[in-house]
């Protein structure tokens, strides 16, 4: 079990990155190998992340994890059951450099995959077989993508405001 929570606040306000760093100690229980936070915007974006590490225990699946080019940024908590097979699939159509064994870096390269052959949402969750949530910022177009498996296993709580998105694996 991981754990994942992050800000997106509007209007050029700053995060509070002493506030992220309370929020990610709350759910420090979810995963007690590792931590990591993301800022990005003047740091008006913060991800956070706590790691029980299960598939790939070394520093390569430490998150947030960012792309190779630098344009998104992943957390996530869950497992994808068919990620061997959705990387293999990934080599033979993509030139990804490969950094991991984990099915975080598979989930990140499909969201890829699927922006660059502009294939709907629908069809990049369609091909994961697991229990997630998955939120992925978009630092070209400023957009997030957050979304859970069908049945909320790995859940995901949010909050759209006047004064941005919150998001959390736990309500606290």
């Amino acid at each position: 079990m991981c754990g994942i929570t992050g800000i997106i606040n509007k209007n050029n306000k700053p995060v509070d990155k002493l506030l992220t760093k309370k929020i990610n100690n709350l759910i420090s229980h979810r995963g007690p190998d590792d931590e990591g936070s993301f800022y990005d915007l003047g740091d008006c974006v913060g991800l956070t992340h706590t790691r029980l590490s299960i598939l790939d225990v070394t520093r390569a699946g430490h998150q947030p994890m960012v792309s190779d080019d630098g344009n998104f940024v992943i957390v996530f908590n869950g497992e994808i059951y068919n990620f061997k097979e959705l990387r293999k699939d990934l080599k033979k159509r993509n030139n990804f450099e490969w950094r991991s064994d984990s099915d975080t870096e598979v989930l990140l390269n499909l969201y890829i995959d699927k922006n660059n052959k502009k294939e709907s949402f629908t069809s990049f969750l369609n091909k994961i077989n697991g229990i997630f949530s998955i939120v992925i910022w978009d630092r070209i177009k400023q957009e997030i993508f957050l979304a859970r498996d069908a049945f909320g296993v790995k859940p995901l709580y949010y909050c759209a405001t006047n004064s941005g998105v919150f998001f959390a694996s736990e309500i606290k």
